[in-house]
């Protein structure tokens, strides 16, 4: 992105007195974006675990059982094993993508206030 776009993006909050300057505004804008980014992994780590009532390192052994024979998914017996195993298994992918967005968001929120306003 150029300068000058970032400059047309900047300037509104200048120009109102919501910020003092170019620093702040992006400072601010970094802020609220990296928040929306943690609280919508959150959301999705946490419906997770809420759904299948445990951690994602539970679940992983779980599916592992799941694949070799040896043990169910109690809220996935709706479905046959095939269903239950790819269910199973993209909910696994999925889970551990958002426990790493979200811990790699939570890192830049940890870090957003050690940046320097000017």
């Amino acid at each position: 992105m150029s300068a000058d776009a970032v400059k047309k993006i900047i300037d509104p909050f200048l120009t109102h007195g919501i910020c003092k300057d170019e620093a702040e505004a992006l400072k601010m804008l970094a802020k609220d974006y990296v928040r929306r980014q943690v609280s919508k992994y959150h959301e999705r780590v946490e419906h997770f675990r809420s759904f299948y009532q445990m951690s994602v390192e539970d679940f992983a052994k779980q599916v592992a059982a799941l694949c070799q024979g040896t043990e169910t998914i109690p809220v996935l017996s709706h479905l046959n094993k095939q269903q239950q195993i790819l269910q199973a298994e993209d909910d696994l992918e999925e889970w551990q993508a958002a426990e790493q967005f979200l811990a790699r968001w939570q890192a830049v929120e940890a870090d957003l206030p050690n940046a320097p306003a000017a």
